[in-house]
């Protein structure tokens, strides 16, 4: 891994790719806003190289804020926030990201989070998020929410509709966890039946892994609903969003069916997803 020091809202220095650890100088904090009020101050810059070769720019940072102010939430949370940013270094740094062949861009904040644990008592830990991107053919960041792993954001749907997971958030309803699905078709032309069978799908394959790890691990986030939502992007900034909404119970999502059907749905995903490697 080799440092790399630019600054997040000018342009990247080609030299600052370039430079070795021990040469380069150390840069000021830069500070930027979330757009919420909130800021983040980018500590340092690094240009990580994976053994298979491929190349991502991670940006170490820290908040101004406790991003877990009611105990450990799921740093996906955050991935729809921390996206203009990445947008931003794309954006004015895209001929030395080009020249480096980098081709993700990777945020990572840390914090140290203070918990009571009662009798007067806290405790102080350190903890981190991160939030992945990938670089697409037209320099655009693509979201990968690491809540269901990243080999299985686009699941073989039995249905056969092709989409990809790129946000799973709280709200904004009281209760709601909300999954949004990238898809190449145009809305207008995909049924309701065929929506409706697509989210069931999701409903079991994706909403009840999220909804199991939640209550595992984030216990604090109640969850009463399921928005499933599918949303087709114009090219020019526009979006296009259908929901389908299920109702949550002992921490699954309802989908209505019976429990044969449910494991067979499974089944055919996973023998899809074989047939697919």
């Amino acid at each position: 891994m080799r440092h790399c020091r630019p600054k997040l809202l000018t342009r990247l220095a080609a030299i600052g790719l370039a430079g070795a650890m021990s040469a380069a100088p150390a840069c000021a904090q830069e500070s930027v806003g979330l757009g919420n009020g909130t800021n983040l101050t980018i500590l340092d810059y690094l240009l990580e190289t994976s053994a298979a070769g491929h190349k991502t720019i991670v940006v170490m940072a820290k908040p101004d804020f406790d991003p877990e102010p009611y105990g450990a939430v799921p740093s996906d949370e955050y991935l729809r926030t921390v996206e203009p940013l990445c947008a931003a270094l794309l954006a004015n740094s895209r001929d030395t990201l080009e020249a480096e062949g980098v081709g993700a861009v990777r945020f990572r904040w840390d914090f140290s989070p203070s918990y009571d644990t009662g009798a007067s008592a806290t405790i102080t830990m350190s903890r981190f998020h991160e939030f992945v991107f990938a670089i697409s053919d037209e320099w655009a960041c693509i979201p990968k929410p690491l809540g269901v792993g990243l080999n299985n954001l686009a699941p073989d749907l039995p249905s056969g509709l092709a989409v990809t997971l790129r946000y799973a958030e709280q709200g904004p309803r009281l209760r709601q966890l909300t999954l949004t699905y990238e898809t190449d078709e145009r809305l207008a032309d995909l049924t309701d039946e065929r929506l409706e069978n697509a989210a069931i799908e999701l409903c079991i394959l994706h909403a009840d892994m999220i909804l199991a790890d939640r209550q595992r691990y984030y216990p604090q986030l109640e969850s009463q609903i399921v928005s499933i939502g599918f949303l087709e992007r114009d090219g020019r900034g526009g979006e296009l969003e259908k929901r389908v909404v299920f109702e949550v119970e002992d921490h699954a999502c309802q989908t209505g069916l019976s429990a044969m059907l449910v494991e067979s749905i499974r089944l055919a995903a996973e023998t899809n997803g074989e047939r697919g490697d």
